[in-house]
């Protein structure tokens, strides 16, 4: 009882009405279509005049309040933006209008105020919050003015290629064609025929020609549809002419198909640039990335790495110029669109890659595990991380074959005369360093190469052999396709990877793991990596030869030995490419077309280009070079690993045979571990006179001038 008497007592909020507003008069009509003409001249000045004089007789319409805020901030050049998102956020508090929540949009007239806040959001680089208002917007299409109602579509588009939804980019032009142009294409201009100011004032639609060709051609460029794009390439280069903006569609064409000098010879051709101060685009930082990508493509990694650092000193020194009144503190006091202009982060991934390549291996980590820290969720940086660590404790197997590592077989020796005796070493790895530690601080070790795998792993959706399937009679959600499938992963700064993408990215980290692992005498774990990485459906040469080298070496540790000798079958070797089956199909069956192959990078040594789509390159094969290159050598080698097992089960003479085998290939200088493991089937065998002459051969400077 007490509970409904509170209840009944307790006062509900009460919101007071919004103010009725008067009728408009035919003079505050007036004053109004004054008001917007003056705007769309771009006299702001006098439009602000005419907006204050119909703020006298209309102080509470929230319309003619908005369009103040509006009108001033187009006077401000767009610089005093705290200013205009405090009368935005009055105005719409007057109106009783949350653009922070846009499910509460159910009035049409509140339209534009949710379509300023998504442009304000976009050049903030809020694209998801933007894009989520925006696709609510469009549900309100029809009843739109139609003015803005091409607005929220052309910026729709734009919103849909900066989140890489090219897709739904296509199908919002195609939708924006039929309002325009009744049959959805556009009529193709004659040769000649630019898109100047006189043909937009014969046809108000005219004006849009220029502008969907131009999503058209980015649509098509992330689609990677090479021969759809050069016709419409060939359609904007009649409409506007060779500008800027064509240029480097220009170029970026030419880059996809694989014609990188042509693409360096495009870009050199471009007119000079406005300031960034009007475009809110550093072209000089962009020409430099741009040549940076083209030079790593032609693996002139060196050259490529001048680039990208000049590219980032010119995106210093224009950020410093730009935040040269408040350090960048406030978003006032700059136009906006210059607000997010800084390419820093995306600079210093494209340095990392290339400094990576360049064998740089602790430069480019410094470089990516700053990168890192705002591209948390891509998971192909992190195995880049993994390869910096990697290379910086063993760059190559090289490094074996060169004489420091091979004196190192014999230590020394002791005494004199007839009592001389040689030192034999313990191996190559008898004093490894142990890092002290915690894993998880960034430095260039084998235990923060395994975090950063670790990572990536979990980035990765749910391998298809692992997934749980569904019971039979079941249906999988979402349409009945399974969760593994059609998943695009994201990669900022570049586009979502495609599934075939996905599956090359596992291979390449399951490989490394089990590298890593390797390295930590984590062998179990070694084990289930290269176990993992040999069921992959999709395995190039090359990581399927690694799974089975790195199983087999886990194996035999594992004491294993039976199993270890059936991984390391030679004859079941024969190819060590990195390029993945699905490509080397792609090649055979488009080798004959003109330019438009479109090819996929191997993921174990791919490279990153954040402001191009970056998974087509023309070159087959890795862009860094990798060991064994040819079947022949790596049958030796494998050949090498046989005779280890056998020596470890004790069989001798098969470890011998197989040795000698194995040295006939291998190539020379031999690496060190060969003359270890002759040594010691020799001496274990009593063959005493033929290890004294490999020593006196290959190892003279410490053995007596006399014969023993």
């Amino acid at each position: 009882m007490a509970e409904s008497l509170k209840t009944e007592d307790t006062p509900e909020p009460f919101e007071p009405p919004i103010p009725s507003l008067p009728m408009v008069t035919d003079h505050e009509k007036e004053l109004a279509a004054q008001a917007s003409q003056e705007f769309e001249k771009g006299h702001y000045q006098a439009s602000l005049h005419t907006l204050n004089r119909l703020a006298v007789t209309r102080g509470n319409d929230h319309k003619v309040a908005y369009n103040k805020a509006i009108a001033t901030y187009y006077h401000s050049g767009f610089k005093k933006t705290d200013e205009f998102k405090q009368s935005m956020l009055a105005v719409c508090q007057s109106a009783r209008v949350n653009v922070d929540n846009i499910d509460s949009l159910d009035d049409v007239d509140h339209c534009v105020m949710y379509y300023n806040q998504a442009v304000l959001l976009y050049y903030l680089k809020q694209y998801k919050a933007s894009l989520t208002i925006m696709d609510k917007l469009f549900q309100f299409i029809e009843p739109l003015e139609e003015s803005l109602c091409k607005k929220v579509m052309l910026f729709l588009v734009e919103l849909y290629l900066t989140t890489h939804q090219p897709e739904k980019a296509m199908a919002m032009l195609s939708f924006l064609e039929k309002q325009l142009f009744g049959n959805g294409k556009q009529s193709t201009p004659e040769k000649g025929d630019k898109g100047d100011s006189s043909s937009h004032e014969g046809s108000p639609t005219e004006f849009y020609r220029p502008r969907l060709s131009h999503y058209k051609v980015r649509c098509l460029l992330m689609l990677k549809s090479m021969k759809s794009c050069k016709r419409e390439l060939k359609n904007l280069m009649n409409i506007m002419g060779m500008t800027l903006p064509v240029v480097y569609l220009k170029s970026n064409f030419e880059y996809l198909r694989g014609n990188h000098r042509k693409a360096i010879k495009v870009l050199n051709s471009a007119p000079m640039p406005k300031h960034f101060m009007e475009t809110g685009e550093c072209v000089p930082v962009m020409y430099n990335n741009n040549l940076g990508c083209l030079h790593f493509h032609m693996r002139k990694h060196n050259l490529g790495t001048f680039y990208f650092r000049k590219a980032f000193e010119e995106n210093t020194s224009a950020m410093r110029e730009l935040n040269s009144g408040d350090g960048g503190a406030s978003l006032s006091g700059k136009p906006i669109q210059t607000v997010s202009m800084s390419r820093h982060y995306e600079l210093l991934y494209n340095l990392g890659i290339e400094l990576l390549h360049c064998g740089k291996p602790l430069a480019a980590f410094d470089c990516l595990i700053e990168a890192v820290q705002v591209y948390q969720i891509n998971p192909r940086l992190w195995l880049r991380l993994a390869e910096c660590c990697i290379m910086a404790n063993r760059e190559n197997n090289d490094v074996d074959r060169q004489l420091k590592q091979r004196l190192k077989v014999i230590e020394g020796s002791v005494g004199s005369g007839v009592h001389r005796k040689l030192i034999l070493s313990e191996g190559m790895h008898k004093n490894k360093e142990w890092c002290l530690e915690s894993p998880a601080m960034p430095v260039a070790t084998i235990e923060f190469a395994s975090l950063c795998l670790c990572n990536a792993l979990v980035l990765l959706p749910q391998d298809p052999l692992t997934a749980t399937e569904a019971p039979s009679g079941e249906e999988h959600p979402e349409g009945g396709t399974k969760p593994h499938e059609n998943i695009m992963v994201p990669a900022p700064p570049g586009n979502p990877m495609r599934p075939s993408e996905v599956a090359n990215l596992r291979c390449s980290v399951l490989a490394n793991s089990s590298y890593v692992s390797l390295c930590l005498c984590d062998y179990l774990v070694a084990h289930n990596h290269a176990e993992h990485l040999l069921r992959q459906p999709k395995l190039s040469g090359a990581h399927r030869y690694l799974g089975n080298m790195y199983n087999a070496e886990a194996l035999t540790a594992l004491d294993r030995i039976a199993d270890a000798v059936q991984h390391l079958n030679i004859e079941v070797v024969t190819d060590v490419s990195t390029t993945p089956p699905e490509q080397k199909q792609d090649q055979t069956d488009k080798g004959d077309r003109n330019g438009d192959k479109e090819q996929e990078l191997g993921e174990s040594k791919g490279a990153l280009n954040p402001w191009s789509p970056r998974d087509v390159v023309s070159y087959a094969g890795a862009l860094y070079p990798w060991s064994p290159r040819d079947v022949v050598k790596a049958r030796a080698l494998m050949q090498y690993n046989l005779a280890v097992a056998h020596a470890v089960r004790g069989e001798f003479d098969k470890a011998m045979n197989n040795l000698m085998q194995s040295t006939k290939d291998m190539g020379s200088p031999l690496p060190a571990q060969v003359y270890f493991l002759r040594l010691y089937l020799d001496l274990l065998e009593g063959r005493r006179k033929i290890a004294q002459g490999i020593i006196k051969e290959h190892f003279g400077h410490v053995t007596p001038n006399r014969a023993i």
